[in-house]
């Protein structure tokens, strides 16, 4: 056949048809069923994802409290390298995750939360703390606080820094603490016996309760949370098993924060009656700034600012006349009001110069955590300060309470059977020169560090007469603990290896092993066992039994055991990565 015509597509289909007409149908039969297939499988995996959830993202509801948005939280979960696992920090316990989803979880056991801080890796809580070096933290917000995190001193496996057992310690006190919160928010005293449900409770029936340091109490409780690395905005939780709760950390810190804001007064002071007392004054004062700090959230900064502003005018003048002295039991503004200006004997007129190392220690701290915050101290506050802590040393590096005649001498208390360390003055003069002056090279310190380490922690044994352990001094633990660090801790200049480390391992024996360790989980055995008293310091000390019981107790052994993180080196020692 002649292909001159060219070739004819529809005339070749059309004498294939004409020639096999069963394989033409066959093939048309075979591509209308393919078609027909598809047409069903298009139309059911629309109607299929017509069906699916649709995701819509809403915008959270910002509260009427908050005027900033708050950052969602970073946090670091590098794994912990198994050849540090002593020194490092670690909540980590066996994750018990529910097979059967319609049952539900039960919290009174023991077998660890997925969601809590007991899983998260390498210490992280997710959150700051507050810090008084130069290191901003490398975390969530830019600040001037630390972070929940080791120094390089620890990181390079040199002695000194937290382990497994503090850190388990920590967070077993903060269970404690969210366990015995009241209602309103706040921590007291006097409220234990109702809040204490269990058969063994946490309060002596015969002790003298008040409820006058609740505003204190509160504010040292908060500053455990803040000292951890929890905000008001963490959202991490913590399981009481003891209660069966899950308690969301930022939740009660929160609460707390709230409790101080309805309580503080006009003129910045969070005293009911007329009568501030400044330790009262400066731990909620603290509990304040280090909460702004930590967030820089502005709902806290005019509350916080308002606090220091009372705090730096309650402060006294200095006797010669020029610039400013320490702090008392009472402001200054009612000293004033008593005495009567211009019209008061000259005997009267020495209470405006009325000060003491206590209390003066607790004031510099809340206004150094306040500098550091960005909030306004006045340079002639801290200098007073620090021109007391002068005035109240001797030559041997012992310093006085009220001058320095005393220095050695105790200081009387509602716990006077217990046994009193006149080094713990020392202890308040180190801290106070160390945070507002920051000379590594002050004379004092070496001295001071010297009287503190010939009286090492000891949990000691009970009283045959009283059965209190009479050794046990918790407020001079903390402070020692504070200042040996910053002097010769892993993250010092100066690291000499005499005083943080004979100190450290001491401090650390005596704390952990006077903390309650009751095993408060519920067996098949004893369905109901449960202790009120598990995780809490409820030995008493020196000043605990009168002014605040175990919530004093457990909050300042908690804030204790923070010491290695809690705070940057304040002489600008090894920075932190």
């Amino acid at each position: 056949m002649s292909d001159s015509a060219g070739f004819n597509p529809v005339e070749t289909l059309r004498n294939f048809a004409r020639n096999s007409p069963w394989i033409f149908m066959a093939v048309a039969l075979h591509l209308i069923v393919i078609a027909a297939a598809a047409v069903f499988y298009t139309a059911n995996h629309e109607q299929k994802k017509e069906e699916e959830p649709t995701t819509v993202a809403v915008t959270r509801k910002v509260e009427a409290e908050e005027e900033l948005p708050i950052p969602p939280e970073q946090i670091d979960r590098k794994a912990i390298p198994k050849n540090e696992e002593r020194e490092i920090v670690s909540f980590e316990e066996d994750v018990y995750i529910p097979t059967n989803e319609s049952v539900p979880e039960d919290l009174s056991l023991d077998r660890g939360d997925p969601d809590s801080v007991d899983n998260l890796s390498g210490g992280s809580t997710g959150g700051t703390a507050i810090g008084v070096g130069t290191v901003g933290h490398a975390g969530l917000r830019p600040s001037a606080f630390g972070g929940r995190r080791l120094g390089p001193g620890a990181k390079k496996g040199r002695a000194g820094g937290p382990t497994e057992g503090t850190e388990k310690a920590v967070l077993e006190g903060l269970k404690w603490l969210l366990r015995h919160q009241a209602d309103d928010g706040s921590w007291s005293y006097g409220r234990l016996k109702s809040i204490c449900t269990s058969d063994k409770q946490c309060f002596d029936a015969k002790a003298h309760v008040t409820d006058n340091y609740n505003d204190g109490l509160t504010g040292l409780a908060l500053l455990a949370f803040l000292g951890a690395g929890y905000g008001h905005d963490a959202k991490q939780t913590i399981v009481d098993t003891q209660r069966a709760k899950r308690h969301v950390v930022g939740d009660a810190v929160k609460k707390a924060l709230n409790h101080l804001l309805k309580k503080q007064n006009p003129d910045g002071s969070f005293a009911s009656g007329d009568k501030p007392f400044m330790y009262n004054e400066s731990l909620a004062a603290m509990a304040l700034t280090e909460a702004y700090g930590l967030s820089q959230n502005r709902y806290y900064k005019e509350p916080a600012q308002k606090a220091i502003n009372f705090l730096v005018g309650s402060q006294r003048p200095n006797p010669s006349g020029q610039g400013k002295w320490g702090w008392r039991y009472d402001s200054l503004q009612r000293v004033e009001r008593e005495i009567g200006m211009g019209t008061a004997a000259a005997e009267n007129k020495a209470l405006l110069f009325d000060s003491d190392t206590s209390a003066t220690g607790w004031c510099i701290m809340a206004l150094k955590s306040a500098k550091l915050s960005g909030l306004n101290v006045p340079d002639d506050a801290m200098e007073g300060g620090m021109a007391w802590a002068k005035y109240a040393t001797a030559d041997n590096g012992m310093v006085g309470y009220l001058d320095p005649k005393q220095a050695g001498q105790a200081v009387s208390g509602g716990g006077d059977h217990f046994t009193y360390h006149p080094a713990v003055m020392s202890a308040l003069g180190m801290c106070i020169r160390i945070f507002a002056e920051h000379d590594p090279n002050d004379a004092f310190l070496p001295l001071a560090a010297a009287q503190i380490v010939k009286d090492l922690p000891d949990a000691g044994k009970p009283d045959s007469k009283t059965g209190d352990r009479l050794s046990v001094d918790y407020y001079y633990w903390y402070y020692a603990s504070i200042a040996l660090n910053q002097f010769d801790g892993p993250d010092a200049p100066k690291k000499t290896g005499k005083y943080w480390g004979p100190w450290n391992k001491k401090m650390v024996d005596a704390v952990i092993a006077l903390q309650d360790g009751t095993d408060d989980r519920k067996t098949e055995a004893d369905p109901n066992r449960r202790s009120c008293q598990t995780g809490g310091w409820i030995i008493p000390d020196r000043w605990g039994s009168h002014y605040g019981g175990p919530i004093y107790q457990t909050a300042v052994n908690v804030l204790t055991l923070e010491v290695y993180y809690r705070y940057d080196n304040a002489f600008g020692g090894a920075k932190r990565n």
